[in-house]
């Protein structure tokens, strides 16, 4: 199973600032392009707005802009000082970036591009939650509410020319797909398990969110994953669900497609062949704690290591491959753990090919292979043994 050398020089790994969380792997695919979409099916309209219509819309009863889309990326991530410079750049005069909306129910703009901006906006002039703070230029208007302002700044930021995309209906989804992940005005960027989820509403969605939310999940991640507010917990449910669903074995190399095609296709299954998924995923959570304990979807280099951050490719390996063992056999594997675990670490220390397929360019067509069939080979030795 194994590909012996000499010398093993490990790649660096990434750490997230807070140190502990989740390993910034290289997830890059196979460069080619398997379907581009048809650049003339991109239907959308330019709409030259006041920001009063924005406001009008939010007040109405029920709210014509949803800003609870389920794109989340959450609202209200911006700090105080962030939203009460959106505001100065309003009262100066400063030109907002355009706002894109998914139009398809003209009654119900979902939000692309611009929650934050809107989000300020509500917590201001509807809310009147938001006291302005940490100004740069009108500083003495620090500590006003919207109330506060003068009646002239209050019909400036009312007046204010916006620049508004609508995502016209009957756009293709993969064409929305694309326009989401383009789409970067300098703020907060959609990562693409938030495109995804705003593309997949209902079935999809809401599984992928019951898997996310189960307590065997947070248990065998130590809650690290537990109330992310950029959906991080959701894409490593949708990795488990996609590989399950299609095997390693059919992998197209493009990552983001694979997927999203996969977490499409959730909405076509039984509610029973869903039971079945959701079964086999608590399983599997289950499996890799016993198995492995705080240290479940992480490298191990040795008995006792430094706790290395969650791996995204380690978890859809084992995950799926522990989810796909008949019960009986996992209970085995469970009671042999120290054998899997020294294992494991003798794969870590001698296989370079490995250690890369879950470290750099993870999305690759041979990294996806790779690892899966290192850790099925792992699993199968160790229960001989």
């Amino acid at each position: 199973m194994n590909k012996k050398r000499e010398d093993v020089v490990l790649p660096e790994i990434k750490v997230n600032a807070d140190l502990t969380k989740i390993e910034e792997i290289d997830e890059s695919s196979d460069p080619q392009i398997k379907k581009p979409f048809d650049p003339t099916k991109i239907d959308m309209t330019l709409k030259p707005l006041i920001i009063d219509s924005l406001i009008k819309r939010m007040q109405s009863e029920p709210s014509r802009i949803n800003l609870d889309t389920e794109f989340q990326r959450r609202g209200n991530l911006w700090d105080e000082t962030a939203q009460s410079r959106l505001i100065e750049s309003l009262l100066v005069r400063i030109p907002l970036p355009a706002f894109y909306f998914d139009g398809t129910d003209e009654n119900n703009w979902k939000v692309v591009d611009g929650l934050q901006r809107l989000t300020t906006l509500k917590r201001f002039i509807i809310d009147k939650t938001l006291i302005l703070q940490n100004l740069e230029f009108l500083k003495k208007f620090n500590g006003c509410g919207f109330d506060g302002l003068p009646l002239y700044l209050r019909t400036r930021i009312e007046e204010t020319h916006i620049t508004v995309y609508i995502i016209n209906p009957g756009t293709p989804k993969d064409v929305k797909y694309n326009i989401f992940k383009r789409i970067n005005t300098g703020g907060l960027m959609l990562t693409s398990q938030e495109i995804r989820h705003a593309l997949n509403q209902g079935i999809p969605a809401d599984f992928i969110k019951e898997l996310a939310d189960l307590p065997e999940f947070h248990k065998a991640t130590h809650s690290y994953l537990k109330n992310h507010k950029r959906m991080e917990d959701r894409d490593f449910v949708t990795r488990f669900v996609s590989f399950y669903l299609e095997g390693y074995e059919n992998y197209h190399s493009d990552l983001d497609e694979f997927l999203n095609d996969s977490m499409g296709k959730l909405k076509k299954l039984s509610d029973a062949e869903r039971q079945q998924i959701k079964t086999d995923f608590s399983k599997a959570m289950n499996g890799s704690h016993q198995l492995f304990g705080e240290y479940a979807f992480r490298k191990l280099l040795k008995k006792d290591d430094r706790k290395h951050p969650l791996n995204k490719a380690l978890f859809d390996t084992w995950s799926v491959n522990l989810a796909r063992l008949p019960e009986r056999e996992l209970k085995n594997l469970i009671r042999k753990k120290d054998v899997v675990i020294d294992t494991f670490i003798e794969l870590m220390n001698t296989n370079d090919d490995f250690v890369k397929a879950i470290s750099a360019g993870t999305g690759k067509t041979n990294a996806v292979k790779t690892r899966f069939h290192e850790i099925k080979g792992l699993i199968k030795e160790s229960l001989s043994s």
